[in-house]
């Protein structure tokens, strides 16, 4: 039998002066119809979710999450997935790329557990691959990553090393291409449809724009684990400014960047290439406190988490609260800031077909938010998987 839900009496995000009321039919999981009545609906069986002149948002895909609600994906435990899941669902993202290291000496089995979760449904957002910081990064722009977690081409099975763990679920991997042997990773990866990020590595603006040139197709979190630009050591920021086709990972959370430098970013790459992300850890969706990372205590408080002694350690703010900072730093519009973390991301992974939009044939992944822009309900694949 056809499982039929509708959301009625709502406003898409596109509509900005909520011009139009919708109702969303969704069967079995995709969106069926968009229109103003209900004569798709075929009883009254159908689950009525009444919106009550409520914003209804695409569910948010985050590219670049650790962890969330106490939880990582290095935890290497089914019980941990499923709490990033539920905590990410609470917050509105509806699919990510969980993000992680490798660890060889483990036999990288927490990516053999995370592949285990690829695309599965666990009423909450889906992990929809994984996404690879290392291991084939420079040392010297290691940032916050375990220095165990890098090494080189050729080591402990190389890439296929890798992919025997991950499997079909590695979507990404951050890679630095100064590097000697990653010419032939980056070629590797994109010949199997994986995309190879810049980032965590030390290359100049030439060495920048030969990475683009070997395969490069994306940059992880912009400005952060590369070299900075001066007037005359321009490193690889303006290379990456001068690339009209490559999507850019943001930071907005004012921690990791200055809001000033979001806008900068912004006026330079224009919004089609903007990727908001949260680079998020354990610490989202927890209340502000003390807790315990990686054997270290740190401080959450205002969306940050850092060290007793300062360091930044990670975001614990929400993607779609660095979607509403973005929409602060950049003056722009609540739809394009709510693009930056939908079909942006979903343009990048090739999935803009399903998800990050509100169309028919769409998976109805879909968030309704209240006035203040907190979330009222989250939906994946047609079922409500959060409700305030």
């Amino acid at each position: 039998m056809v499982q039929q839900t509708v959301i009625k009496n709502c406003y898409l995000y596109s509509d900005s002066k909520k011009q139009k009321l919708s109702n969303i039919l969704i069967e079995d999981g995709i969106i069926k119809s968009i229109d103003s009545t209900n004569e798709n609906i075929n009883d009254d069986r159908a689950v009525q979710i009444d919106a009550e002149n409520k914003v209804v948002i695409p569910g948010l895909i985050d590219v670049h999450i650790q962890g969330a609600g106490g939880a990582d994906i290095l935890d290497n435990g089914e019980e941990a997935l499923i709490t990033i899941s539920k905590t990410l669902a609470e917050t509105g993202t509806t699919s990510y790329l969980g993000t992680t290291v490798v660890k060889p000496e483990e036999d990288n089995r927490h990516l053999r557990l995370a592949e285990s979760y690829f695309n599965k449904k666990v009423m909450g957002a889906e992990l929809i691959g994984i996404h690879l910081e290392g291991p084939f990064i420079n040392p010297i722009k290691k940032g916050g990553l375990n220095p165990a977690g890098i090494y080189e081409a050729g080591m402990h099975g190389g890439l296929e090393g890798i992919l025997d763990a991950a499997g079909d679920s590695l979507k990404m991997m951050t890679i630095a291409p100064e590097l000697e042997g990653n010419e032939k990773i980056i070629k590797d990866l994109r010949e199997k449809n994986i995309i190879a990020a810049f980032a965590h590595s030390d290359a100049d603006y030439e060495q920048t724009k030969l990475g683009f040139k070997m395969g490069i197709n994306h940059v992880t979190h912009l400005y952060n684990a590369m070299r900075t630009m001066t007037h005359r050591e321009p490193g690889p920021i303006p290379a990456i400014f001068e690339e009209e086709n490559i999507p850019v990972q943001i930071i907005s959370d004012g921690h990791h960047i200055n809001g000033a430098m979001v806008n900068l970013a912004y006026r330079n790459i224009g919004i089609d290439r903007c990727i908001c992300i949260t680079d998020g850890m354990h610490g989202i969706g927890l209340p502000e406190g003390k807790y315990l990372y990686n054997g270290r205590e740190y401080i959450s408080k205002d969306g940050a988490a850092k060290y007793l002694d300062g360091t930044l350690i990670g975001s614990t703010m929400s993607l779609l609260n660095i979607a509403l900072k973005f929409m602060q730093f950049t003056n722009c519009s609540f739809e394009d800031a709510i693009n930056s973390v939908t079909i942006n991301p979903a343009k990048l992974l090739g999935l803009d077909d399903k998800k990050g939009n509100i169309k028919t044939g769409a998976d109805a992944d879909l968030v309704i938010l209240n006035e203040d822009y907190t979330v009222d309900k989250t939906i994946v694949h047609g079922e409500v998987v959060y409700s305030k």
